[in-house]
């Protein structure tokens, strides 16, 4: 917000309470305390407007009372001053300002005297500037103004010293032009102002606007004894303002947010309906009219009405008890506080270890606050931070459950596995993705990103690459035949199909290690006949973990399996196939049986079916011949050599005739029989299900 005004008057109303959120929304609360029922004016950015239309609040807990609220509009300006009788040009102000009061009626006040009259318009004339034929003439300006007698009345403009609109509607015109003037050199700012009634008001206004997400960045001091973690959260003021001794919260979550733009004025065009042409009307006949049934309107239901202040009231009311553990660290410069521990330079003595330090420091005050499905830090010490500028707010310090552990992950990083800091949540409070500084013994040894993690929780942080351990693998997959059954027609097929991933490890280093293998996730069961049970999994991977002792070689072997079942007709089976089916006894030798009967049925109805393709392609070429002979008949002349050459046609024609009928007769033949086999195979297959 920019500062405002009350009562035309430079005021400011400060940030009392600023809450910010993950999503770069900020809900910001001003307060004053105010005897005056002057408007209280707040100047807003424009970009925010739609934001403090949709959230506005004004409370006034005095003895006064809120009356309303305006605002300035986002308009184009010129096109709003050009609905208006009044616009004085940028220059010659007052010549162009009585051109515009043009039928209105002022009072001119100059030295000798005072005119009121209607404005008839303005004239310019030549003078002189003294008598003598070398004089040059110059140009004066002057209004002419018609008085109440009627009189027409010439006032030079340059002897004006005071003049006074008397209409009123020019005047607000005026007036009009000139705020917006103003405004329009603010074309970035618009003013909200507050009507106030009752004179003694204690104000408190709120609301959201787009804000920089605040960040987290944490620093974790592992030692054998304890580990400490430390996180710090980050904002930035961008306002136009300095924050001053402010309440401060950070909410860890993801509301719903948006902008809606209410705050552009939009007239909502409507059907143009014309006037009635009404002529005479004709006699009107109707029907019989059919019975009506009484109709009963259904009644809407009564909506329930919620007010979305009630959220931030109770949470001002009921403030969440503060986890013991989740005591967060007061800003103070400790020793180490934020950084890597040191050696001192005095007298060669050690200084305590980072851990040591951040343990020892005062505690912190900052309380969490549970909200449902958001988490709150709220800052008890009141914050600054200056305009432009940004400052770092210390909200965790507190032990917590970690172990250094090996893992492995071929898709992450192939070949070596990386060192990470397994951390269990138990601080009590609701750890927001960052990055994270490890400090090991009071030494750097990396950085991590620690990821989004609630109370009573586990995480790994990676924040490191061991070289010295060399992890190879070695995948091998098959398949396995393992039962049939028959089902409808078909040999359904179970084959158990295995995969497998040996893992060889090699540990180069001088101390043994606790590596943690993970291996991804498949449609694939792990065959626990081969491989032991994981350890732990997650979404998308298994996990084992198991010691490697120094200089020395482990494998692990990963097995897993699936039964996938396949179909193969039984009609299309081989004498072959079948035989290899029973002989390893994966079907009974009844079902032998049952099937080679189907089988050899079909080899019947095959073989006719090959005979049937021979036959029609012995058709075929028939048709071709008959063909090429009635063209070659169809060019003989009718003399006795040509009879004797059409007679032998005629015969071959004939003959070809009767094999053709032969043909079809056979395919009737075959067809019929292997509609008959057809049916017998059917009657089989229906009686073994």
């Amino acid at each position: 917000m920019i500062p405002g005004s009350i009562g035309g008057r430079d005021m400011s109303l400060p940030v009392k309470r600023m809450v910010l959120y993950k999503h770069g929304v900020g809900f910001i609360e001003r307060g004053l305390k105010v005897v005056s029922d002057d408007p209280l004016k707040l100047n807003f950015k424009k970009d925010t407007m739609d934001d403090i239309l949709k959230s506005l609040c004004i409370f006034d807990t005095g003895k006064g009372r809120v009356t309303g609220v305006s605002y300035e509009t986002g308009e184009d300006i010129t096109v709003t001053l050009a609905e208006k009788a009044i616009k004085v040009p940028d220059r010659e102000a007052l010549i162009g300002l009585l051109r515009q009061l043009k039928g209105y009626n002022v009072k001119v006040e100059t030295p000798s005297e005072e005119v009121e009259g209607k404005v008839v318009g303005t004239q310019e004339n030549k003078h002189a500037i003294a008598p003598g034929p070398s004089q040059t003439p110059v140009m004066k300006d002057f209004v002419v103004l018609k008085d109440k007698s009627g009189n027409i009345i010439a006032v030079d403009i340059e002897k004006i010293i005071k003049f006074d609109i008397l209409d009123t509607e020019a005047k607000a015109d005026l007036d009009f032009f000139l705020e917006a003037v103003t405004s329009e050199r603010k074309k970035n700012t618009k003013g909200v102002t507050i009507f106030l009634a009752g004179g003694n008001h204690d104000l408190k206004v709120s609301y959201i606007m787009a804000m920089p997400s605040w960040r987290v960045s944490y620093r974790l001091a592992y030692e054998k004894d304890e580990t400490i973690l430390q996180g710090w959260g980050i904002i930035d003021n961008k306002l136009d303002e300095d924050l001053k001794d402010i309440t401060l919260s950070l909410v860890a979550g993801k509301p719903i947010s948006f902008i809606y733009d209410i705050y552009t004025p939009r007239i909502v065009p409507r059907p143009v309906v014309r006037e009635e042409v009404r002529t005479v009307s004709a006699p009107v006949e109707l029907e019989g009219g059919m019975e009506q049934l009484a109709a009963k309107d259904m009644a809407p239901m009564p909506e329930e009405s919620v007010c979305a202040d009630e959220y931030m009231e109770k949470e001002k009311r009921s403030e969440a008890p503060m986890p013991k553990k989740a005591m967060l660290s007061r800003a103070r410069a400790a020793p180490g506080y934020g950084g890597a521990g040191a050696r001192g330079p005095m007298s060669g003595e050690a200084m305590p270890s980072t851990a040591t330090l951040m343990a020892s420091s005062p505690a912190v005050q900052t309380k969490t606050v549970e909200m449902g499905e958001f988490f709150k830090y709220d800052i008890d010490r009141p914050v600054t931070v200056k305009r432009g500028q940004s400052a770092m707010v210390p909200i965790l310090q507190s032990p917590i459950t970690c172990f250094k552990e090996h893992i492995y992950n071929n898709e992450k990083m192939p070949k070596n596995p990386v060192v990470t800091m397994r951390l269990k949540n138990n601080t009590g409070a609701v750890l927001e993705r960052g990055p994270i500084l490890v400090l090991d013994e009071g030494t750097y040894v990396g950085e991590a990103i620690l990821p989004y993690t609630t109370p009573d929780n586990e995480n790994h942080v990676a924040y490191s690459v061991d070289l010295g351990v060399i992890v190879n693998e070695k995948y091998t997959s098959g398949s396995e035949l393992k039962t049939i059954r028959i089902s409808n027609r078909y040999f359904m097929k179970d084959h158990l199909e295995w995969k497998e991933c040996e893992y060889e490890v090699q540990n180069k280093k001088k101390d043994s290690i606790e590596l943690v293998i993970e291996h991804r996730k498949s449609d694939y069961k792990i065959d626990d006949k081969v491989t032991t049970k994981p350890t732990d999994t997650t979404e998308s991977y298994y996990r084992w973990k198991f010691k490697v002792d120094k200089k020395a070689q482990s494998k692990f072997k990963v097995r897993e399996v699936i039964t996938r079942t396949y179909s193969e007709y039984i009609r299309g089976l081989s004498i072959e196939t079948l035989k290899s089916y029973v002989d390893k006894d994966y079907i009974s030798k009844r079902d032998y049986k049952d099937v080679k009967e189907i089988i050899d049925l079909q080899t019947e109805i095959n073989e006719l079916n090959r005979e049937i393709n021979s036959l029609n392609t012995e058709r075929s070429r028939t048709n071709e011949e008959q063909s090429r002979l009635r063209s070659n008949m169809n060019s003989l002349s009718g003399n006795t050599q040509e009879a004797k050459l059409r007679a032998k046609y005629v015969e071959k024609l004939d003959q070809q005739e009767r094999r053709y009928e032969e043909i079809e007769a056979l395919i009737k033949k075959h067809q019929a029989t292997i509609k008959e086999l057809d049916d017998e195979i059917e009657a089989k297959l229906k009686k073994m299900g």
